[in-house]
């Protein structure tokens, strides 16, 4: 019969099968032995398959009449695994009283103080643990006291801990490094955190293990691309080593780079394309960053591969699919804890869900449930549903985590900014600023954000859409009123105003959606296909009637998907702001509501959300001087809409909402052409999810406290009031002589088709003069010369519009045909293989988004 000796020594050795076999048989002879059935259910949590772990503690029944500490010690390991703290400290503390010298006992307690952040009692608990427990077993005990040293500010013992653990060395080897690189980076001392990494090579340490913590070296000295460049090469060596891709691919979303992070995700999964966990990864990546195919076809493969699988792995995909299903995620959240209790990545989504929904008690008390086992993430959550920790203990152990350096940098900015709120809070905002002034600078380290580049689009912006441009285009537009915007600086008040339009029974709020940016994009992939060299807005001119009229009804019939019968849909994407020309392009009777409020208010009120922008519009929001400039764009803006627009748009102050909220409905209604209702005055209890940065502000009734708040942080705005002391000159409208007309481009390649060679000419030579660096009129201006028989002329248009634009299979084709007729037969055959390769790398990419 085995032994529990026996049992113990395989569970050691991380041979858990085996172990679980043994517990088996054991339990053939002796069914109700619950000290084999708690030591099984260990092994079995060990494994994750927390199912059968919690039938094992199902089959001990309640544990009160138990008197035997190793039974007692391993029940509580079952919840510790199962993170379910409270019981198993209770277990321990019984373990202990009955024997007082079980080193597994006091380990074991230490590890769950660990996990409920009482570091300074964890440490005892580990001390005791060690003078009772043989010398080979030591090293985990030192590792684990190194840990709660570092989290204790205690780095010169935690090197102590280190120290005694390599000198015992054993299989704790790696865990060993870890820490010693983790003391070493909080003393600052890079040069011996490097060296610890050495040393450990010389000693037989794997070298991929090295290269990973090396690059968290570099990485917590905020070198991020140094950190990736290392695990690049090395990827090169270890093609198929699936940590060393992960490790990457979370790199990568640090930096923003999300593309790139997702394209390591997908070779993770050329690995092991079976990994549940790594399709449920890929699903909640797309997700958050607007590539929805892919994450509905990544969750979806998800719940296929544990169709048949139960605990973490089929929670794991239950909480992707939640993440891509709006209507059925709360039925998906609370199928994942039911696998799960207490799965936190579940209790968050869910959470954050009933946030939306208006259902705050209930999200407080999900994150107070994470926030008793995970006070990091229970805390940042409370925060963001303005439930404070008041506590000045809670308060430093979250500071001391954010200044833990790690891959994404030498602090956690996310916990800054919590820490900001809850200063603030508080009402000490010198702390505040300080806090929010550390998380913003680490932020916009990662941010490639330039404001000079945000000036120069607003500028072709005005210099598109002129007042003689909407002027000569007024009647292509679709005359619809059902599209309704509203916009304005982000922080600004619109989802205020948002919330108060959809208490009527006539309006559909749709939140802030994509419709323009839809259009934007499609604008920018025509470009791309005919090889203009243009984006949006140059290109804006170059639309025919005919493609007005299309963009138009696109919008109108995705708006009506949300409401077919409403009489407005409301768009609220603040920054539409940029896109109003384009609006009155497409509809010029489409009412416009414009949100306007005092700028330092804007400011600050942005400066403190952390909107976790690494790229794109929000990436301003990171920097007093950015938010200034970008502050008087939209000042600018809005000047060149008011004196270009025929229709005029409705502007509402904030601070006027604020203080008269019915005068100021009963203005946006009669601008709408709608009937009062008292309905939009009881906005907060529309049951409607919110998934702005204002999720919360919108299920509270009117407030006045974020009136001047900036007058709080006055004493630190210099950098924002030295830029909005400045104006922007305007625009003039000098285009009204320059303007080709509407779809001038394709009149050329009507032209073309039809052989009249010298009207072809005339329109690609005038579009040159206006954009030299249109590369599709270059190709047909060559494709004219060619039809001329000016083949030498026609050569060299056309490789001047690849060298533009080099992407073109059909251009190279039309190479390689003036190239046979030049004579010069390997040239052609060499611009027919490049045409070939293009379109085989087109087909590749368009199968590997097709799989997803």
């Amino acid at each position: 019969m085995p032994s529990h000796s026996n049992i113990r020594t395989l569970q050691e050795k991380g041979e858990l099968t085996e172990a679980v076999s043994l517990c088996r048989r054991v339990l053939l002879d002796r069914p109700s032995d619950n000290q084999t059935i708690a030591l099984l259910g260990v092994l079995y949590a060990q494994q994750e398959d927390y199912e059968q772990a919690l039938v094992c503690l199902e089959r001990i029944g309640p544990s009160e009449s138990i008197d035997n500490a190793e039974t007692l010690t391993d029940i509580a390991a079952i919840h510790l695994l199962l993170q379910d703290y409270p019981p198993a400290l209770a277990l321990l503390d019984r373990a202990i009283t009955l024997a007082p010298d079980y080193a597994l006992a006091q380990a074991r307690r230490g590890l769950v103080l660990m996990k409920q952040w009482q570091f300074a009692d964890a440490k005892v608990a580990f001390g005791s643990a060690l003078l009772k427990c043989p010398g080979n077993q030591q090293a985990a005990l030192h590792i684990n006291s190194a840990r709660c040293a570092l989290y204790l500010g205690e780095n010169e013992a935690a090197l102590t801990h280190v120290e005694q653990a390599r000198e015992l060395g054993g299989s704790q080897r790696e865990q060993w490094l870890s820490v010693a690189v983790d003391s070493h980076i909080a003393l600052n001392d890079w040069e011996n955190a490097e060296a610890a990494i050495y040393q450990a090579l010389e000693a037989g340490i794997a070298e991929l293990k090295a290269v990973k913590l090396l690059a968290l070296v570099l990485a917590a000295q905020d070198k991020q691309g140094q950190a990736a460049h290392r695990l690049r090469k090395a990827l090169k060596k270890y093609p198929d080593d699936l940590d060393l891709i992960l490790q990457l691919a979370a790199l990568a979303r640090v930096q923003g780079h999300h593309g790139e992070a997702m394209r390591y995700l997908q070779q993770a999964l050329k690995l092991e394309p079976e990994n549940a966990s790594l399709w449920a990864q890929l699903a909640q990546l797309g997700q958050r960053h607007f590539n929805e195919l892919t994450a509905q076809a990544a969750a979806e493969k998800a719940m296929a591969l544990t169709e048949q699988e139960t605990g973490l792995v089929r929670a794991e995909a239950l909480v992707a699919m939640a993440s891509v299903d709006e209507d059925q995620a709360e039925n998906y959240y609370r199928q994942a804890l039911a696998q799960v209790p207490g799965y936190v990545p579940a209790c968050l989504g869910l959470g954050h869900l009933m946030l939306q929904w208006g259902r705050i008690d209930e999200a407080v008390a999900l994150f107070e449930g994470v926030a008793t086992n995970h006070p990091v993430a229970g805390y940042g959550a409370l925060i963001n549903a303005r439930r404070f920790p008041e506590d000045p203990e809670i308060l430093a152990k979250i500071e001391k985590i954010a200044y833990l350096p790690s891959l994404q940098g030498s602090v956690s900015s996310s916990l800054l900014f919590d820490l900001a709120a809850a200063w603030e809070h508080l009402k000490d905002y010198p702390k505040a600023f300080a806090f929010v002034t550390e998380a913003n600078n680490a932020s916009r380290k990662l941010l490639p954000y330039r404001a000079c580049d945000h000036r120069k689009h607003c500028v072709v912006l005005r210099r598109t859409f002129t007042r003689s441009y909407l002027e000569s285009n007024k009647e292509y537009g679709n005359p619809s009123t059902l599209p309704t915007f509203v916009l304005g600086m982000p922080r600004s008040g619109t989802t205020l105003v948002e919330q108060i339009l959809g208490g009527h029974p006539e309006i559909y709020v749709a939140g802030e959606i994509a419709v323009l940016s839809k259009v934007i994009q499609s604008l920018n992939a025509w470009e791309r296909h005919i090889g203009s060299g243009k984006h949006y807005p140059e290109c804006v001119p170059d639309l025919t009637p005919e493609q007005i009229q299309f963009y138009a009804k696109e919008v109108l019939d995705e708006l009506r998907q949300y409401d077919p019968d409403a009489k407005h849909i409301v768009d609220k994407l603040p920054h539409n702001f940029e896109h109003i020309g384009l609006i009155r392009l497409l509809f010029p009777n489409a009412p416009i509501i414009h949100v306007q409020r005092e700028p330092r208010d804007v400011a600050i009120s942005n400066y403190f959300v952390d909107y976790q922008a690494k790229f794109g519009g929000m990436g301003f929001a990171y920097d007093l001087t950015d938010i200034g400039d970008q502050l008087l764009d939209h000042q600018a803006l809005m000047r060149h809409w008011d004196h270009v627009l025929d229709k005029p748009l409705l502007t509402i102050h904030y601070e006027n909402v604020v203080a008269d909220t019915k005068g100021a409905a009963r203005s946006i209604l009669s601008y709408l052409e709608l009937e009062w209702t008292d309905a939009v005055l009881a906005y907060q209890n529309l049951e409607r999810a919110v998934k702005t940065a204002s999720v919360w502000q919108v299920r509270q009734p009117i407030y006045q406290t974020s009136k001047e708040k900036w007058r709080c942080y006055e004493a630190f705005l210099q950098p924002l009031e030295e830029v909005l002391a400045k104006q922007l000159p305007d625009e003039a409208d000098n285009s009204a002589g320059n303007l080709l007309p509407a779809g001038y481009f394709f009149h050329g390649m009507e032209h073309l088709k039809d052989n009249n060679l010298t009207q072809a000419e005339g329109v690609f030579t005038k579009i040159l003069q206006q954009n030299p660096n249109h590369a599709a009129a270059m190709h047909m201006l060559g494709m004219v010369r060619y039809r001329q028989g000016q083949l030498r002329l026609a050569e060299e248009w056309v490789n001047l519009a690849i060298k533009n634009q080099p992407n073109h299979a059909a251009w190279y084709n039309n190479l390689s045909a003036i190239y046979r007729d030049l004579g010069l037969n390997p040239e052609a055959l060499a611009a027919g293989q490049q045409a070939q390769k293009i379109k085989t790398r087109i087909k590749e990419v368009s199968g590997n988004e097709n799989k997803l």
